[in-house]
């Protein structure tokens, strides 16, 4: 896994392609059934991470990613990226003060303003697709983030959980819970290049 936070896939089959993680809570799968990421409102997505206290996100490297693509097409994925913003607002980090945890920060984040009208048109984009090609056009709605550290590695596991918001002043829902970072490095991408130091 190449990511901090694991690209979260929401669409008509997100219950099946989360459950292939076995980190992803229950309660998550089934809060998330009738998600649709091609009409949930950005200025409501709230995303959020829970890392050792000597880690960071990297500037500028919290993202949400959507796209689609049709049937046979995944090669020429219609997709775009935009960088999410930290965000400490009372309304937005008070509901995590919960999920703090000893030797572990928390940081919270929501979609740029400035980047609420290009969602907007990737999901009409989409929804017009799937009304020319029904059942044979896919979306895909991902939250992303890189990590730095301050100094060396802790001793001991590396635990992340990311969480995320899909409703105004509603829960925020575990994604992945307690992922250790030591367990997902490989040797193509050692545990130096999945949490770099900070620059």
């Amino acid at each position: 896994m190449s990511r901090m936070i694991s690209r979260l896939f929401a669409a008509a089959a997100v219950a099946a392609l989360l459950a292939a993680c076995s980190h992803v809570p229950v309660s998550t799968l089934w809060a998330l059934r009738n998600f649709d990421a091609a009409t949930v409102d950005p200025a409501a997505l709230r995303a959020a991470v829970r890392l050792p206290e000597s880690f960071e996100p990297q500037r500028g490297g919290v993202t949400l990613k959507i796209g689609w693509w049709r049937d046979g097409e995944e090669q020429a994925k219609h997709e775009v990226t935009f960088a999410l913003k930290e965000t400490i607002a009372p309304e937005d980090v008070a509901p995590l003060a919960g999920e703090k945890t000893t030797g572990t920060r928390i940081y919270a984040f929501r979609v740029d303003q400035a980047d609420y009208a290009a969602i907007r048109a990737r999901q009409k984009e989409f929804l017009e697709e799937k009304a020319r090609n029904p059942g044979k056009t896919h979306g895909s709605f991902g939250v992303g983030a890189d990590a730095c550290r301050r100094g060396d590695f802790p001793a001991g596991p590396l635990l992340t959980t990311t969480y995320l918001r899909t409703e105004p002043a509603g829960p925020y829902l575990t994604v992945l819970k307690n992922l250790d970072m030591r367990e997902a490095a490989t040797k193509e991408k050692p545990l130096d290049g999945l949490v770099p130091p900070c620059m």
